[in-house]
């Protein structure tokens, strides 16, 4: 969780360029993340991946995909995640097969 919030962080950080601090504020909140004024992540309310894709809608809601390019290292992270379990998964599956 902590490497999530340290991304949530960055992402942040970025928008705040591009939509300014109080707004990129008020989006991580509607996405599930408790921020302090300075902009540190204080808790994720839920499952940390559905509170990626609702940071990803409200960031790019505008129009603005160069936020979804900032978004690339979580993005990344998530797709790591599933990729190793989908991997575990057939590993199972040829085990399973080759009994």
């Amino acid at each position: 969780m902590e490497k999530y919030l340290k991304l949530f962080e960055e992402v942040i950080k970025k928008q705040e360029e591009i939509v300014g601090h109080d707004i990129a504020l008020v989006q991580a909140k509607k996405a599930g993340l408790s921020v302090s004024k300075e902009g540190h992540i204080v808790s994720c309310a839920g499952n940390p991946e559905v509170v990626l894709l609702r940071l990803i809608k409200f960031f790019t809601k505008s129009g603005n995909m160069s936020t979804l390019v900032e978004c690339t290292p979580l993005i990344n992270e998530l797709l790591k995640k599933y990729n190793d379990i989908s991997e575990k998964s057939e590993a199972v599956e040829s085990e399973k097969i080759s009994k």
